[in-house]
């Protein structure tokens, strides 16, 4: 049985990525190890949303830049591309906002269009969806190098490899899957099925933790400098270790659990560069709203009704954009004329992908009476 190795690496600033990034691929065994000349290899970043790449949202620019780089050397043809959240409609906007665009014209690479290169229906092993389209994009090329960001995630409570993956899903059918999809444990599985599929094209996966998310991400929660690129050939166990690093219970993630991947699985990990305590990710702050996932299944059956948390519009931030409404994949956000738009709460199922989607920190959570008392914010 071979040993999973993983490279962390501290980078406290952006303009040393170039070497940071280099010697997390160098530790794990140095770009020709995992990409052959000739290859075309496509680089898959975090595009959530048009945003800055200072808010953390984003995987940032420059490590992008370092892998493109990589690749050339190694002798392949490097692409960069993603899907963003279904309810974005201005692609140009958000190459130019995340500087994607820029980076890729200054490295003479394609940055693909998910949506515009089409892409074919598959069949995956999923109890809720039983035909996933994923973008050519992910299917034509030979090998995929998976660029996360560190973050949390409202209804998975942790964003980085596996669940970057969902981006090869092309735009608004992300938004139609997760009608079927909408309880944690549903959309665990589906992400688990999309990350099995990929698995074997995945040549190595590469953290941006330099600047990361905690608190209610994946887009609306703080930012935090945690100073770490963190890398290895496996997702999912790499996945695994930084979210045992962050103090969090692995045995509460419904991805982990459907691959069997245990604390006795950590334990055989081979881990070069630093050591964690070099990066700040003590006390990290997971979201509020899964907190509700702690409670015994028996005692959330008998107080349902009592225990809940909804998304809810904070008019005061809000500026109708109604990206909430476009993200909303049981048409439960309406607004009538120039009002602010209302979320019915009968249709409500809870995804929380209004909140994801909302570029303004405008949906909150609005908890259940009992919920507040048991869960408290951060």
């Amino acid at each position: 049985m071979s040993v999973t190795k993983i490279s962390l690496i501290k980078c406290d600033d952006y303009s040393k990525a170039d070497n940071a990034v280099r010697e997390a691929v160098r530790l794990l065994g140095c770009i020709s190890v995992f990409i052959s000349p000739s290859e075309k290899i496509l680089i898959k970043p975090n595009l959530l949303s048009p945003k800055d790449p200072s808010k953390a949202i984003t995987t940032h620019p420059e490590i992008v830049r370092v892998v493109i780089k990589l690749v050339k050397e190694a002798g392949a043809v490097p692409a960069v591309g993603d899907s963003p959240g279904g309810a974005i409609r201005n692609i140009k906007n958000l190459w130019e906002t995340t500087q994607m665009e820029r980076i890729c014209k200054e490295e003479n690479v394609e940055l693909i269009n998910f949506e515009a290169s089409g892409s074919k229906e598959f069949d995956i092993n999923d109890k809720n969806i039983k035909k996933v389209n994923f973008s050519n994009a992910a299917l034509d090329c030979d090998g995929i190098i998976n660029l996360p960001k560190l973050k949390t995630h409202a209804l998975m409570s942790f964003s980085a490899g596996v669940k970057n993956l969902y981006g090869l899903v092309p735009g608004l059918m992300k938004v139609e899957y997760h009608k079927y999809a909408f309880k944690s444990k549903d959309f665990a599985d589906l992400l688990t099925n999309i990350y099995l599929f990929f698995k074997d094209k995945i040549r190595f996966t590469l953290i941006d933790g330099v600047l990361s998310m905690e608190g209610n991400g994946p887009s609306a929660g703080e930012v935090r400098k945690t100073n770490l690129i963190a890398a290895s050939s496996d997702t999912a166990v790499l996945d695994a270790y930084l979210l045992n690093e962050l103090n969090y219970d692995i045995s509460n993630s419904g991805i982990l659990k459907n691959l069997k991947i245990t604390k006795d699985i950590l334990k055989t990990v081979e881990v070069s560069g630093e050591k964690s305590e070099s990066f700040n990710l003590k006390k990290f702050k997971f979201p509020s709203v899964r907190k509700l996932d702690l409670f015994p299944k028996s005692l959330i059956r008998i107080l349902g009704k009592f225990l809940w948390v909804k998304a809810d519009i904070n008019e005061k931030i809000c500026v109708k954009c109604m990206l909430c409404a476009r993200a909303c994949p049981v048409e439960a956000i309406r607004a009538a004329g120039n009002q602010y738009p209302h979320i019915d709460a009968e249709k409500c199922i809870s995804c929380f992908c209004c909140h994801e989607m909302c570029p303004h920190k405008a949906v909150k959570f609005k908890k259940s009476m009992l919920a507040k008392i048991f869960i408290k914010e951060n």
